[in-house]
């Protein structure tokens, strides 16, 4: 007998200090802790060290290492340097006490059998309105209130949904719950789900009650018994017919029962059902914020300035509609990412996710994982940008079985109508080879190139305007111009690292001209190439630009690191690894 299993297993890290106390959900694979704003969990504690803790999870359990705080870090009140931390154990570091909490938890509907039978069934007895005029509903709202900062910046509706079933499972003194959403296609998708270990029979719910509960308007009480097992549970509509239904089970000794607790479940209803309201629009005007800053960045200016990416510009907009693959080639450095922003900021789906995954930049033994999901992250990127844009950067660096895989999953979310994400896909035209025939053959359907930026001079100088105009004044307030000889330099140059190596070159001149117009003495020797068509071995390296830089930086601010840290609008720890990378902290 099948089952239809939603599971909702998650991890998050509980920070107590300061007198408050809030969760991290802990996704990805290693975290930094620390004051410092570049770590991936900031703390707001002054015995806490800029860079503090390390927690990474292996596949299967958590890791810690001191990162050299200037508080020793202890696990359960005992000195520990590095090894394995168990949720459940307190870490603590300076004032701030740290607890890995697992959302252990599985919410399964099943189909109903002899085993289920209905001993008794209570409804609310009459339609009582979607008000707050129980007290402890009206206690609820005043809770939510003080831990509004809960919702401020939230990854997703799940983020919400966690704290919103905690509360209820207090108010009602039920030892388990989960809160879901019904779906189009009769099923229903978990957002919240909290059960006791060993109660197994506590996260099921018999398919005939799913279909009575999305029918219902009014909450209701059903005691079953299952087996040699009796559940009691206290089923709650969310919203409007068929918009969501939250399921509190096991009561705990003296919780509220009968006519009461209906009445409380009906208040505390809309009020849960308002808050995820509210934070589903709030991700919405999010978004929507994110798409409206894309407009008028320097880089929208430069996709629209572009002369040589009109004909990608058109294409593009031709496809905005597009579910299927479109395959956008270029070199390093192009405006291949830019191009897919556009694609997203201009289209149907600019309210939705745009996620970009470089296969590259990724380790190979994490590709199937982030793609299609774990125990812990079912369903991967594929499943969480659906209805919105993955870009997948140097998708030759895939590996063949996640090549294949991706292949058969775009193929399968086409055969059962399942819209599937816009995947925006990247390569070198050297790389081709390196991609699987099949998965190159539907890639090929919908193919854009991105011209390098040595095919159209024009460019160059529009965009270095563009650039230098970004960066702001002079320091004594003059704008930042280009003599003649300088433009010259600059159009002459074959650009093989394209609109990153204009950019770097620009900041790195501006950084020594100072008040003065970019002549060529500012300018790398090497840019003097003879207006070669390709890249030559001669020509600098990013990382050389990059270094060159930075001490032209370090120059301007007499080794003042801190200040040349926000000239080059980086955090001072980067700064710092960077000059250790490029062999210039002695």
């Amino acid at each position: 007998m099948l089952e239809n299993h939603r599971d909702v297993t998650e991890y998050r890290l509980v920070i107590l200090g300061d007198g408050t106390v809030r969760t991290v959900p802990l996704r990805g694979d290693r975290w930094t802790i620390g004051r410092a704003e570049e770590c991936s969990i900031v703390l707001r504690d002054p015995t806490v060290s800029r860079r503090h803790l390390q927690i990474e999870w292996n596949g299967t359990s958590f890791q810690f290492r001191d990162l050299g705080g200037s508080n020793p870090v202890s696990i359960d009140n005992r000195p520990a340097h590095a090894g394995e931390i168990l949720p459940g154990q307190v870490i603590t570091i300076g004032l701030t006490r740290l607890v890995i909490e697992r959302r252990s938890a599985a919410m399964t509907i099943t189909p109903d059998d002899q085993r289920t039978v209905v001993i008794s069934r209570e409804v609310a007895d009459d339609e009582v309105p979607p008000t707050l005029h129980h007290p402890q509903a009206a206690t609820a709202v005043r809770v939510l209130d003080r831990i509004e900062w809960t919702f401020a910046d939230l990854g997703d509706l799940r983020d919400a949904a966690e704290p919103l079933l905690d509360l209820s499972r207090n108010l009602t003194s039920r030892s388990s719950g989960w809160i879901g959403r019904f779906t189009a296609d009769g099923g229903i998708e978990a957002l919240a789900s909290h059960a006791v270990p060993g109660a197994a029979s506590a996260a099921r719910l018999p398919e005939s009650m799913l279909g009575e509960a999305r029918r219902s308007t009014r909450p209701y009480l059903v005691r079953t018994a299952e087996g040699s097992q009796t559940v009691d549970r206290l089923l709650v509509p969310l919203g409007k017919v068929g918009e969501g239904l939250m399921v509190l089970q096991q009561p705990q000794p003296g919780a509220p029962s009968g006519q009461e607790l209906l009445r409380l479940a009906q208040s505390l209803g809309s009020v849960v059902w308002h808050r995820l309201q509210e934070t589903t629009e709030r991700l919405r005007l999010r978004d929507e914020v994110k798409r409206l800053r894309f407009h008028g960045t320097a880089t929208h200016n430069a996709l629209l300035l572009s002369n040589r990416l009109q004909a990608a510009r058109q294409s593009l907009r031709s496809l905005v509609s597009s579910t299927e693959p479109i395959w956008l080639v270029g070199e390093e450095g192009t405006e291949r990412e830019d191009l897919a922003r556009y694609l997203h900021a201009e289209g149907p789906r600019r309210t939705a996710v745009f996620a970009p995954w470089n296969a590259v930049q990724v380790p190979a033994w994490r590709h199937e994982r982030d793609l299609f999901g774990d125990g812990r992250d079912p369903g991967g990127l594929l499943q969480r940008v659906r209805g919105g844009t993955l870009f997948l950067d140097q998708i030759e660096g895939l590996t063949t079985a996640s090549q294949q895989r991706l292949l058969a999953e775009l193929r399968r979310q086409a055969a059962d109508g399942t819209a599937p994400p816009v995947l925006v896909a990247s390569s070198l035209p050297t790389g081709v080879t390196d991609i699987d025939p099949a998965l190159l053959e539907v890639l090929q359907a919908q193919r854009i190139e991105v011209p390098p930026l040595r095919s159209d001079s024009r460019d160059v100088l529009a965009l270095a305007e563009l650039f230098l105009s970004e960066m702001g004044s002079c320091p004594d307030g003059s704008p930042r111009l280009l003599t003649e000889r300088g433009k010259r330099m600059l159009t002459e140059h074959s650009w093989p690292g394209n609109l990153r190596e204009l950019r770097l070159v620009l900041e790195a001149a501006a950084a020594q001209a100072g008040n003065q117009p970019i002549a060529p003495r500012h300018l790398p020797s090497t840019l003097g190439d003879g207006g070669a068509s390709a890249p030559t071995p001669e020509v600098q390296t990013l990382e050389e630009l990059e270094r060159q830089h930075i001490i032209a930086v370090l120059k301007r601010t007499s080794g003042n690191r801190t200040r040349s840290a926000q000239l080059l609008g980086i955090a001072t720890s980067t700064l710092y690894e960077k000059l250790k990378r490029y062999c210039l902290d002695g």
